[in-house]
């Protein structure tokens, strides 16, 4: 009885709490989808490199001839701030295609190097970046979030509803997760591009990150204690709350007999405060959840309902989305203190 009543109590407490603070929305329940934790995916999205060398090396020429010569550095037709803030950089170009511009295009299959227009050089650079965005690197990214399942399929479907739901609460106009990390491909290699023009005039690399050994795919390890605390949290919390609430009502057969006794009112009073510690931690975790979202909303709103991942935005936005992430993961780490108070 007691552990019924009190698990009901929390439970019903925690939807009411959700349906007063949170939009008319059922996929934002932190019983059902996991948006917080689809924040640090979109966050983490903004360092996905290519993989394969060939295809870097021709993506790099290609932006730096057909993208940032003619539009960001030239300013043809007065181009360059439409360039800067645009979300689909090969979808920009293809509007846009520069004359008189190319590349020296090196083929995947025999390395062979041609000269191509950047005209026939877009349609080549587009397919080899969607070849890319193939179900084995969500499979990855997911796993390096800490996403898992035995099953690749399942876990892209996964990973895409988590980060749907995210950006959909973030009023984002794009919500495919693919298209997110195709443009976070294209501008770190825009960035990579941008330092190998640095360092043939004997200048230091802004973003040296994006060469390292450590940063393929961009799959980056946080070592920020915060974060580290949250991930701890996020898994252990159910399993300790649960251990918890097993053991105090389980001490009914010792507290009971001890009540009986003198002073013994003290003893239940101590075992019933027990009892609704442990059965807060559910709703304290709610109104953190809550808090969370109602912070990523009202931040990422400062970029407009049409922002997604551009050249002016691509650190901003991406570190205001994993630093809300981080702050609220920090809190869930605290629910037993918190909720003891």
């Amino acid at each position: 009885m007691f552990a019924s009543l009190s698990s009901q109590t929390s439970y019903f407490v925690s939807k009411m709490l959700e349906n007063h603070l949170l939009p008319a929305y059922e996929g934002l329940s932190s019983r059902k989808t996991g948006i917080m934790f689809g924040a640090k995916a979109v966050a983490k999205i903004r360092d996905v490199q290519i993989h394969d060398p060939v295809t870097l090396t021709n993506t790099k020429e290609f932006l730096r001839q057909c993208f940032m010569k003619p539009y960001i550095i030239g300013n043809i037709l007065g181009k360059k701030a439409a360039a800067q803030q645009t979300n689909d950089i090969i979808g920009f170009i293809e509007q846009n295609i520069p004359n008189n511009f190319g590349i020296y295009y090196r083929e995947p299959s025999n390395l062979g190097i041609s000269f191509k227009t950047c005209r026939q050089a877009t349609p080549l650079i587009k397919a080899a970046i969607h070849k890319e965005l193939n179900e084995g690197l969500l499979t990855n990214f997911a796993a390096a979030i800490g996403v898992q399942s035995d099953q690749s399929h399942m876990l892209s479907q996964r990973l895409k509803v988590m980060t749907g739901d995210t950006l959909k609460y973030l009023q984002r106009e794009q919500q495919d997760i693919h298209e997110w990390m195709k443009q976070a491909m294209l501008l770190n290699a825009n960035r990579e591009s941008y330092d190998d023009w640095r360092e043939k005039f004997s200048l230091s690399r802004i973003y040296p990150n994006l060469v390292s050994m450590h940063a393929i795919r961009g799959l980056f390890q946080q070592s920020f204690s915060y974060l580290v605390a949250g991930e701890m949290a996020a898994h252990m919390m159910p399993i300790l709350q649960s251990v918890f609430f097993a053991v105090v009502v389980s001490m009914i057969f010792i507290v009971f007999p001890m009540g009986l006794l003198p002073g013994g009112y003290n003893i239940l009073k101590t075992w019933i405060l027990l009892i609704i510690w442990v059965s807060s931690w559910p709703v304290f975790f709610t109104i953190i959840h809550c808090l969370g979202m109602i912070s990523l909303s009202s931040k990422s709103g400062a970029f407009g309902s049409d922002y997604g991942l551009n050249m002016l935005s691509q650190g901003s936005f991406a570190e205001m989305i994993l630093y809300s992430y981080a702050t609220f993961q920090m809190l869930a780490s605290s629910i037993p203190m918190l909720s003891w108070q």
